[in-house]
């Protein structure tokens, strides 16, 4: 069984478990859960787009976390101001309660002594008169002090009404994942065994956003392509990860995990070979990232490497820009096509990288611009544009409001991104804010529009509206960069053969990036990759090149 097969089966079982609403009574586990499971999705993309089931259980389980994420920061400052509402209400009644009381007072003792009898008929009219005024004044106030504490009651029972069950079936999750960790790490060979590898090894390094994934991977004697994660590897061997802000300090730290877990007996891969064999007899490494790192860039990298991992610095050291690297996966089987061209749409966190790819003419056969927008812009315009407006009115009531003007949608203004960014990082919840965003992109992806709520006030947002507001902008500046550069290399759009559209997350905006594709380029092929570039498949392509290593013309 693969770790991929893993994983897999760990999601279905943590669906069952979510999606039965077996942990109702145990919110923080059903949170933590539910936000391991979407961390094993975003990673393995089990979502298909046929699964209407499974699609409609995953966006009413993801709103109600959203709505109760936000509501459980709201309704503890809701209930502070409807206790003391209700306080003020008291006094205001008692106050009128002591008014009526004194003026019966003064009436009994006008009788008593017999005193002039038209003034107590007009005490008798005039406390009949504040009774009535009590009465009537202090009706509404007990009605909207019974709806105050009505709406406490129903906001404290709705933070509350989770009880004490779930941990024992979480306990059982748990039991089940150490079986099947257990049930993959396979028994050591004795030391006596002589362990011999017959294929060519390497290792694959790709920068991807503000993180570096590895990979080992080979092509066998028959030339089939296998790969192991070493994100897997780490996660199986229990080794703790750091986040840090700075990319090479994350580089480091991923780096020094990989030698750290390479010393670890257990920790093996194809036909049961330690890892650190493996990497002892490497052929060479290849280091993927996108086209605007230089050559100072990859210097740093190839030190930090031989630093970090331990690994010979005599080793061959290949970079490859990720654009060139998508172009070789999809034509290094028909070398007849190497003189066509291909155009790669590469999104990441913080870019739209565009390239138009001649492989005939080597590296010197790649253009590129970048636009300065990526999946970070985009979530941040689906906030401003399509959810922010809706709860203003109930979030700016509580808590202080975001910072106009917004950027504009699809413009990369980076300065305003970033104080954006800044805020909503200070924001009490701005980080549920940018997740209900990412998360409104995901369930735009499977469907055309969803409705929820928010502290019991309802909100919606369409496919129609994201694709007016947020993408068409964006594909507009898309639009203006590619005409430029086909136009100032000569190149016209009937000469594009096939069109890559990659990157993390764009496959939740396929659906607009589609049709507009597909009237701009109509005699190229489009190629998602995303879905196909998992487990180290974007190496796949690399194996005639690989083959011919002595090449200078793409080595550092």
């Amino acid at each position: 069984m693969t770790v991929q097969d893993n994983i897999q089966s760990l999601i279905r079982e943590l669906e069952h478990i979510l999606w039965q609403d077996k942990l109702k009574d145990h919110p923080d586990v059903s949170v933590l859960l539910e936000r391991i499971r979407h961390h094993l999705l975003m990673g393995q993309s089990t979502l298909k787009n046929n699964d209407q089931l499974q699609v409609e259980q995953l966006r009413e389980m993801i709103l109600h976390r959203l709505d109760s994420t936000l509501s459980d920061r709201i309704l503890p400052l809701e209930v502070q101001k409807l206790h003391e509402q209700r306080d003020d209400l008291l006094k205001e009644i008692a106050s009128l309660q002591q008014q009526k009381k004194a003026i019966l007072s003064s009436l009994s003792h006008d009788l008593l002594t017999h005193k002039n009898i038209a003034s107590c008929s007009e005490n008798l009219l005039n406390i009949e008169s504040l009774t009535n005024s009590v009465d009537s004044n202090c009706q509404p106030l007990l009605e909207a002090l019974n709806l105050y504490t009505d709406s406490l009651e129903d906001g404290i029972e709705r933070m509350y009404r989770l009880g004490q069950q779930g941990e024992t079936k979480f306990l059982a999750y748990l039991n089940r994942l150490q079986e099947k960790l257990e049930l993959f790490l396979q028994e050591e060979k004795t030391p006596n065994n002589k362990i011999v590898i017959r294929d060519d090894w390497y290792l694959g390094l790709e920068i991807k956003n503000n993180q570096l994934e590895g990979y080992l991977f080979t092509f066998n004697t028959v030339g089939n392509f296998k790969s192991y994660s070493f994100s897997e590897l780490i996660s199986l061997a229990n080794v703790e990860l750091f986040h840090h802000e700075n990319l090479l300090e994350n580089v480091k730290e991923k780096l020094k995990a990989y030698h750290q877990i390479s010393d670890i007996p257990f920790v093996k891969v194809d036909k049961n070979i330690p890892l650190r064999t493996i990497l002892e007899k490497i052929k060479a490494i290849v280091l993927i990232s996108s086209s605007k790192w230089n050559k100072k860039d990859r210097n740093l990298l190839k030190n930090l490497i031989g630093e970090n991992l331990k690994i010979d610095q005599a080793k061959e050291i290949t970079w490859i820009p990720k654009p060139i690297a998508l172009t070789l996966n999809y034509t290094s089987q028909k070398s007849s096509n190497k003189a066509l061209l291909t155009c790669v749409i590469n999104l990441t966190k913080t870019m739209t990288e565009l390239s138009i790819i001649d492989l005939s003419q080597g590296m010197s056969g790649m253009i590129t611009q970048q636009l300065f927008y990526g999946s970070q812009g985009i979530d941040q315009d689906i906030l401003c544009q399509l959810i922010y407006p809706q709860w203003s009115e109930k979030i700016d009531r509580t808590f202080s409001p975001l910072p106009q003007p917004f950027p504009t949608p699809g413009m990369p203004e980076t300065a305003k991104r970033k104080a954006l960014k800044e805020y909503l990082k200070n924001h009490s919840v701005g980080n549920a804010l940018i997740e209900a965003s990412q998360l409104t992109r995901l369930i735009l992806q499977q469907q055309e529009a969803f409705t929820s709520s928010l502290a019991q006030k309802s909100w919606s947002v369409n496919r129609q509206e994201m694709i007016e507001k947020v993408i068409n902008p964006w594909i507009k500046n898309i639009n203006e960069k590619l005409t430029n550069l086909l136009y100032q290399n000569q190149y016209s759009r009937e000469s594009i053969s096939q069109i890559i559209l990659a990157g993390e997350g764009i496959d939740s905006l396929n659906y607009a990036l589609l049709s507009w594709l597909t009237q701009m380029f109509t005699h190229g092929k489009i190629i998602e990759a995303e879905q196909q570039l998992k487990e180290g498949k974007l190496f796949s392509g690399l194996q005639k090149f690989l083959t011919n290593i002595k090449s200078n013309m793409l080595s550092i």
